[in-house]
C-alpha cells in the first residue's frame, strides 16, 4: 500500500490548455507553462500577459486572436528549475494532432541533458488533459515512480471522453476549422452542432436546432459512455459560468458522479468554439 510521500520523486509539468482550475494546480503542485495568444502583432503568454477577461473582450476586435504552442525555452526555464529538486519529470501536454506544444516540448526535453523527462501525448485537450495531469500529481504525492505513473495513464487516457456544444459556427469558420459555405448554410437554418473530440481530432456527432437541444445531446452522450457506473465529470465553458453551473446540476443528477470539476475552457478551445461553448469530459472508475 502506497502513503502519501513527503518528497515525491516525480514532479508534473503540463500547458495552460489543460484547463484545470488554479486551485487544484496550486493543491497538487503542477507547473504550468502558458499557451500563447496571437493577436495582431502581439503575442501574449495566456493567464501571464493575458486573462481570460481580457482575451473575450477582444475575440470580436479588429484582429482574430490565435493560439500557438510556447516555445521551446519557455520548458527548458521550467524543466531546468525542476530537475534541481526532483528525479523524475512528466510533462503532460495537449494531443499532437492539435497542437505543436507536445513537439516543442518534446524538442526542449532533449535539450536539459541533466533533467530525466517523459513527454506525454494526452490525445485529448482541454479536461481531457487536465484529467491525465490531476492523476499524474495524485500518484506522485502517493510516492508512486515513474513507471507506475505512466501505466496509470495509458489505462486512463483510453477511458477518457470529451463532448461540446456551441451555439454558434462563426468562431469555427473564422479559425478555419469548418468552410465559410458550411457556416453560412449552419447558421441559416439555425444549426447547431455537437462535437466529439478524441485523439485531438474534432468530429461532428449529432446537428440540432437549438442550444437547449443541444445541451440535452451532451447528456445523452455523456451517459451513453458512463451508464450508471462511477464518473469523474468536467464541465467546461467558454465565458459561459452560469450556463456551466446550470449544466453541472443537470449532469449531477443524471450520472453517478464521484467528482464534479467546473472550469473555463480557456482561449485554446474558446477561439475556436467561440463564447457559450459548454463541454463535458468524463471518464468511469
Amino acid at each position: 500500500m502506497t502513503h502519501e510521500s513527503a518528497e515525491p520523486e516525480v514532479s508534473v509539468v503540463s500547458d495552460s490548455a489543460s484547463s484545470i482550475p488554479e486551485e487544484l494546480r496550486s493543491q497538487y503542485g503542477i507547473s504550468l507553462v502558458p499557451i500563447w495568444v496571437q493577436i495582431g502583432d502581439e503575442s501574449l503568454k495566456e493567464g501571464i500577459d493575458l486573462t481570460v477577461g481580457d482575451f473575450y473582450r477582444r475575440l470580436d476586435g479588429p484582429h482574430m486572436p490565435s493560439t500557438s504552442a510556447p516555445p521551446p525555452s519557455d520548458f527548458v526555464e521550467v524543466y531546468r528549475r525542476l530537475a534541481q529538486k526532483f528525479k523524475d519529470i512528466i510533462s503532460i501536454h495537449i494531443a499532437s494532432a492539435a497542437s505543436a506544444t507536445f513537439s516543442v516540448a518534446s524538442l526542449a526535453a532533449r535539450s536539459v541533458p541533466e533533467a530525466n523527462i517523459t513527454v506525454y501525448d494526452s490525445g485529448s485537450v482541454s479536461m481531457g488533459v487536465g484529467f491525465l495531469v490531476l492523476e499524474a500529481a495524485r500518484c506522485a504525492l502517493r510516492g508512486l515512480k515513474k513507471d507506475e505513473i505512466l501505466a496509470r495513464l495509458d489505462s486512463l487516457k483510453s477511458r477518457i471522453f470529451a463532448f461540446a456544444a456551441i451555439p454558434t459556427l462563426k468562431y469555427l469558420r473564422k479559425s478555419g476549422r469548418v468552410s465559410r459555405g458550411k457556416a453560412a448554410l449552419a447558421s441559416l437554418l439555425s444549426i447547431k452542432p455537437v462535437l466529439e473530440i478524441k485523439d485531438g481530432m474534432i468530429s461532428v456527432v449529432d446537428q440540432v436546432r437549438t442550444f437547449p437541444r443541444a445541451l440535452a445531446r451532451l447528456l445523452e452522450l455523456a451517459h451513453g459512455v458512463a451508464g450508471k457506473r462511477p464518473a469523474v465529470v468536467a464541465v467546461i465553458h467558454a465565458n459561459a459560468p452560469e450556463a456551466a453551473k446550470a449544466f453541472a446540476e443537470r449532469v449531477k443528477k443524471h450520472l453517478n458522479v464521484k467528482e464534479l470539476i467546473v472550469g473555463e475552457a480557456g482561449p485554446t478551445l474558446a477561439v475556436h468554439g467561440g463564447p457559450g461553448l459548454i463541454g463535458i469530459v468524463l471518464y468511469t472508475l
